[in-house]
Formats: structure tokens, sequence, C-alpha cells
């Protein structure tokens, strides 16, 4: 199995990169590159430009494992499947199907909760078929008869995912975009293991939590020219730990993936790359989050490295985002400098970004802008207002 990882303390794409660049020889663009994300692709193009000085180059093939149909001759059998349906389509009929069913069946009394329920099914669905479960089967298995009477009902809402909306696609000639993904990785897969290709593919990033993309992985890594970077494997653990690891843990999707491609810890190959962040960082992290079975390990009282290192403690809500946008626009004033706020909460991250504005400095917002929030949709809200009012002088 050709297996390496990147250390969780360095530059991932950067060095991914710069790796490329020193291993391909004669032709840089002669190749495949994996990743697992449409933004991951567009910020590997950017780390060569740096890797490479700024120099033009022709590049190898990048492709997202989440977004094939945007290169459908990027891999095998994309042309013998179905187009997938697009998801305004698919959010339509699925709420018409609501709409046509019984209240006593679920269905909804108007359009926009028909909608709501409408993504929801859609989820679901997509969940089920990156599982590669049989939904109609585990669905018919989901609650015996004497369950409360809401479980019944909500088999019979169901219907709509496992009788109906098959019937719908195979009638139109379509397919669920999850599934069809499901269905190109499990084309390629079997391309690659009957004929391996003669350049080389590396899938960089992922960590498998999708069945076929694992099952890609374990070709790939078994390719003479083929190879699997994994993200931040922490070589750190102890054996204990490692083998407590469970689902909650950060390295869970990693183990699983190790023990689907039957390789283990010490097969994979570290890559040396310059750190980004101190040395004792990553340690600190793992030791931080040890599995539950490995706690006696915290007795060790060794000092946590907490070089560059920040405590900010913030007097209300509006205090937090307001030296929070101080410190992203500090970085403005070194030059080539970059920084991040990673947050999942929302509300926070609106106000640094309003926080941001009031210098100029408009944020870019990797979660996008909601469509209501846009000024055009403020316009059109405050007028519905104004008309709901009748007129009113306040409104």
């Amino acid at each position: 199995m050709n297996l390496a990882s990147i250390p969780p303390t360095a530059p991932f794409l950067d060095t991914l990169a710069k790796r490329w660049l020193a291993e391909a020889g004669g032709d840089l663009a002669e190749g495949l590159i994996l990743l697992p994300t449409r933004r991951a692709a567009r910020a590997l193009a950017e780390a060569f430009l740096r890797a490479a000085g700024g120099r033009a180059l022709l590049l190898p093939r990048i492709t997202a494992l989440g977004a094939l149909d945007e290169a459908p001759l990027t891999l095998a059998g994309a042309l013998d499947l179905p187009p997938a349906v697009p998801p305004a389509g698919r959010l339509a009929e699925l709420a018409r199907l609501i709409l046509a069913l019984p209240a006593e069946r679920g269905g909804a009394a108007a359009a926009d909760g028909a909608w709501r329920l409408a993504g929801e099914l859609a989820r679901l669905m997509d969940e089920a078929e990156r599982a590669e479960l049989d939904l109609p089967q585990a669905l018919a298995v989901a609650a015996e008869a004497e369950h409360a009477e809401h479980w019944q009902i909500t088999l019979q809402f169901l219907d709509i995912v496992t009788r109906a909306w098959p019937g719908w696609l195979e009638e139109q000639g379509l397919m669920n975009p999850a599934a069809r993904q499901v269905a190109l990785l499990r084309a390629q897969a079997s391309a690659w293991a009957e004929a391996p290709p003669r350049f080389r593919v590396w899938a960089a990033g992922s960590t498998g939590g999708i069945a076929a993309v694992a099952r890609l992985l374990r070709v790939v890594a078994g390719m003479k020219q083929g190879l699997v970077v994994l993200p931040g494997l922490d070589h750190a653990l102890d054996e204990a730990a490692w083998e407590a690891v469970a689902d909650s843990h950060p390295q869970a999707g990693l183990k699983r993936l190790l023990a689907g491609l039957e390789a283990r810890r010490g097969d994979v190959g570290v890559w040396q790359a310059e750190a980004a962040a101190p040395a004792g960082r990553a340690s600190m992290l793992s030791r931080a989050l040890l599995p539950a079975a490995a706690l006696e390990q915290w007795r060790h009282r060794e000092p946590p490295d907490t070089t560059g290192l920040l405590r900010l403690d913030a007097a209300d809500q509006q205090e937090e985002a307001a030296a929070i946008a101080l410190v992203l626009r500090e970085t403005l004033e070194t030059p080539g400098a970059r920084a991040a706020l990673v947050t999942p909460d929302r509300a926070l991250a609106g106000r640094v970004a309003a926080e941001l504005l009031r210098w100029g400095v408009v944020a870019d917002d990797s979660a996008g802008e909601a469509l209501a929030d846009s000024p055009p949709s403020v316009f059109l809200r405050l007028l519905a207002a104004v008309l709901a009012d009748g007129l009113g002088p306040v409104t």
C-alpha cells in the first residue's frame, strides 16, 4: 500500500504541491490529483502557484470527489449513467408529492412547509445512498406495529422516497445526485482495478467517510503510481490510546480507513515539511483529546506548549466580535500574512463581518450570504412590510 501522511502542523495543500513538483520529473501536468471538495481543488491550484514562485505552470488534472459531475470525462463511467436531477427540480417535485398527501399521512397544508419537508427528504436520501443503505428495506423494519401511531404515520409519509420518488426518477431518466456520485466512484474503482493508469494518481485529504470513496482509495493505494495522502494522522498516540479511539474522536475516520485498507499506522510514511505551527501544538491537542480509556496519561504532567496561543475573555458578545475583528484587521498590516476565523457560531461570524465592514474590510465568508440578508432582499422585505401596513407613516 502506498500511503503517506502530512503532519497536522504543516500546511496540507502547500506541502502537497511542493511534493508533486519535486517528484514531477519532466512532465508536471501528467497525472491526476483527487481531493474531497471543490474548495480544496481551487485552493490547490493557488498552492501550486505559490510553490512555483508565481511562474506559469501547466497543472495536473485536479478533481473534487464531491463534484464529479463538474468534470464528467475525468472519471470512468460518467457517460453510461443517467444525469443527476437538478437540486431545485428535485425539491419542487418532492414538494408537489408532499402537498398531494392528505394531512393524516403527514402531508403539508402550505407550500412553504412542503418545501422544508422536501429538503429533509432529499438529505435523507443522500445520506442513505452515500452509506449504500437500502432505504426501503431499512424503513420497512424501522418501526413495529406496536409502536406509537405517529411512527406509522411517519412511515406512510416516507412512502414518497421509497415508492413515488424512485418511479418518478425512472420515468424522467434521472438519478439522485448522491446515487450518481457513488456509481461514478464504484465505476472508477473497478476500471482502475482492472487497468491501472500509467500516470500518477494521488488521492489526498480524504478520510474515506463514504464507503465508495474508501473503496477507491484502496485501489489507488494499491496502484504502482498511486498514492493516498492522509491529513494529519496522529502518530503521537500510543497503541493503547489508538485502539481506544471511538467514533467521537477526531482520528476515528482515519482509523476506519486504515482498517479498510488493511494497513497500520506504521505503514504510513510521514512527509517532512516546514511547520506552520509550533512543534508542540499537535501533541498538546492530541493529549487534550485523548480517548476516555487512555485518560490516565493525563497523570504524567507535561507542560503544554502554548506558544503563540492567546486567550480572550470578553464581557459580552459585541466586545468579543469587536476584539476578533481588530485581530483580523491587524493582520492586514503585515504583507503576505493571512488570518481566518473558524467558528461554528454563525451569529458570531456575522457580527465579526459587520465590525470589519465598518473599516472597509469585506470578509470572505465561506458560508456565503443568506439570500434574505442580501441588499435586494432586504429592500423587498421592507417594501412588503410597508404594503402590509397600508403605507403607514412609520414603516
